[in-house]
């Protein structure tokens, strides 16, 4: 939750006609409370489409692991790995 009480001041240069009607829409005194909001709406969207990423991403990634787990010269390259490393152990 974003703390009421801490304010701190922000500087942004805008166009005047958007300035204008948010003065007309919402009112000098609250265009700071709408903008807050609206950039909040905003940061919402932005972790969401972060996490879209990173779930499209953990699939990709669990999907590849499948993949190369029932690849075929893999499995030939673990067995033989395994007979590599089971004749060094019984020497």
């Amino acid at each position: 939750m974003v703390n009421q009480r801490v304010r701190t001041t922000l500087s942004v240069t805008i166009n005047p006609q958007i300035y204008q009607r948010l003065k007309e829409e919402i009112g000098s005194r609250k265009i700071s409370e709408f903008v807050e909001k609206a950039i909040i709406k905003e940061l919402g969207k932005y972790d969401w489409g972060i996490n879209q990423k990173q779930q499209q991403f953990q699939k990709k990634l669990i999907a590849d692991y499948k993949r190369a787990g029932s690849s075929k010269n893999l499995q030939k390259e673990e067995d033989l790995w395994e007979g590599v490393i089971g004749e060094w152990l019984d020497e």
